[in-house]
């Protein structure tokens, strides 16, 4: 009786340890697949208005992402980005300097907009405009020197110190112009191939211990025959 229960707990424990290692492959790669679809392009969500998306003075929401938006503002400041990766309507793309201003929306609210190819001069200020975009997360990393009247990535926080507006997380890149806006994906292929190891490491963990037994089996009748 003693021996059933034992190999009878032994069984269940085998089973318990091979189903966990089975599960914890299937979540690794159901996380592999999450990342594979952000690494496409999404279908368009319809346009919203910017104040709908995102909030001033708040971190950027991931459904904010990549949605296009439009809103009303004023050009107040330019200002130069330069070494910049551009894609441009045609598809090609190449490193140039851009416009980008801040845009003021009503309570003292404004967003930084990529206008356009920096060639030397400002567009004149805009005391009113329809701007129509592409809404993205701000830059982490410098694409070239900053100084003053240049930024060295698109990031709201380098002028934040010289505007005195609530500004949003991010920038916008304005459609209608030479400049294209397109979703920006996921750069994490390296990461999806982690996942999909981990999913071969767990897995072939979970057959090793539902051969346990067997392989004891074996052993014990080859000792036997010996």
């Amino acid at each position: 009786m003693r021996k059933s229960l034992k190999t009878l707990s032994f069984a269940l424990l085998i089973i318990l340890a091979t189903s966990t290692c089975f599960e914890l492959g299937l979540w690794q790669w159901h996380r592999a697949q999450g990342m594979a679809k952000f690494q496409k392009p999404q279908p368009e969500r319809s346009v919203v208005e910017l104040t709908n998306a995102a909030s001033a003075g708040s971190n950027l929401r991931n459904t904010a992402f990549n949605r296009l938006v439009t809103f009303n503002a004023s050009y107040e400041k330019n200002y130069v980005a330069p070494n910049q990766l551009v894609t441009f309507t045609d598809g090609t793309q190449s490193r140039k300097d851009l416009v980008v201003s801040l845009a003021r929306l009503a309570d003292n609210r404004a967003v930084l907009v990529v206008r356009g190819i920096y060639e030397g001069t400002f567009p004149e200020k805009q005391s009113s405009a329809r701007v129509n975009g592409r809404l993205y997360p701000r830059q982490n990393v410098d694409q070239a020197e900053g100084g003053v009247g240049r930024l060295s990535r698109l990031d709201p926080a380098l002028v934040a110190g010289d505007s005195g507006f609530t500004l949003f997380d991010g920038y916008v890149i304005a459609t209608g112009g030479q400049i294209a806006a397109p979703q920006l994906l996921s750069q994490g292929g390296a990461f999806y191939w982690q996942h999909i190891a981990y999913v071969i490491t767990w897995w072939f963990m979970g057959l090793l211990i539902l051969s346990f037994p067997f392989y004891n089996r074996f052993r014990d009748a080859k000792l036997k025959g010996e």
